[in-house]
């Protein structure tokens, strides 16, 4: 491939990383690496040069959202080839679940070759890899890049491409996990004085748990038990528990996991003393998810509560 190709890469990395559907908080990146690389074409050329080498890497990056970013490094391809490169290119991620994504690239590599009596240029370059999320703080990942046609015969004996294996380590100062919105107040309407009139009331409020969970934590236990106090309250009630999960996973398992969790909520209110008879269960599983960030996932991860009971109040005229 021609040089004069890389440019056009370039331009076709930062358009690239330019689209986004859903902007992320600030989410830039510094990562290191280390691994190998295969320049076996050195070998074949006959210039006495070995095509097997170590290699290290820097960079920063910057997500412009959960599909998109863009990358720039250093790479230093060592031993015989004696290389130091600058690397250019746009980045597009898969997520898998919460902790694991694929992502792809593809840019350019400026290099600096230091053997042979050294040549310097541009190549295009192409990549895969696979990311843990181990942290807030730190990823892990494994990285494969391709690179064609670096140096020139006429200046350096050789023309090879380079299979490039890395593992690295990547560091997210600004990324923090995302909060639950805060649950609403439970309301009741005030007793009643004189002249008395028939009404509805109800409590409402939204409990939500952790990724592929159905347990309750400490707040989902304190809004269940507004749910209870309402029912004591108000003897003639009703409550309405519908179990929600993200998108992430099949339809089968996240309706079950959505069946556990509103199930896990109507046990905790049996166990307050609320009539099982008086509690109705509805599970939907992902049909209605609609989040697509990870702060979207989470509110989509929940159990909606609902306490109706008819109430005689006094009106004040």
């Amino acid at each position: 491939m021609k040089k004069t190709v890389a440019p056009t890469l370039i331009a076709m990395a930062i358009a690239a990383a330019g689209i986004s559907t859903t902007a992320q908080a600030n989410d830039w990146y510094l990562g290191a690496g280390a691994g190998y690389a295969d320049t076996s074409d050195i070998e074949r050329n006959d210039t006495g040069l070995s095509g097997d080498g170590e290699a290290v890497s820097l960079f920063t990056g910057y997500n412009f959202s959960d599909y998109f970013g863009t990358e720039l490094g250093f790479t230093r391809f060592g031993q015989d080839v004696d290389t130091n490169a600058l690397t250019l290119s746009a980045i597009g991620r898969m997520p898998l679940s919460e902790r694991m994504s694929l992502f792809g690239e593809l840019g350019a590599l400026g290099y600096d070759i230091k053997a042979n009596g050294g040549d310097k240029g541009l190549s295009p370059m192409a990549g895969l890899g696979l990311t843990y999320r181990a942290s807030d703080l730190v990823d892990v990942q494994a990285r494969y890049r391709r690179v064609e046609d670096m140096g020139e015969f006429n200046k350096v004996g050789f023309e090879t491409d380079i299979n490039n294996y890395m593992l690295e380590v990547v560091l997210h100062p600004n990324r923090g996990e995302s909060t639950p919105p805060p649950v609403a107040p439970v309301a009741q309407q005030p007793e009643a004085e004189t002249t008395y009139e028939t009404r509805s009331v109800t409590a409402d409020g939204s409990i939500y748990f952790a990724f592929d969970k159905s347990d309750l934590s400490g707040e989902s236990r304190a809004t269940l038990d507004e749910v209870a106090r309402f029912a004591e309250e108000n003897p003639d009630y009703q409550v309405e528990l519908a179990g929600y999960a993200d998108r992430l996973g099949t339809a089968e398992y996240n309706r079950k996991l959505s069946e556990r969790r509103a199930m896990a909520a109507k046990e905790y209110l049996v166990d307050r003393g609320v009539a099982a008879q008086n509690i109705q269960t509805a599970w939907y599983g992902s049909e209605l998810a609609e989040g697509q960030t990870e702060a979207e996932r989470q509110r989509d991860r929940r159990v909606d509560a609902k306490a109706q009971a008819t109430i005689e109040v006094e009106i004040v005229e």
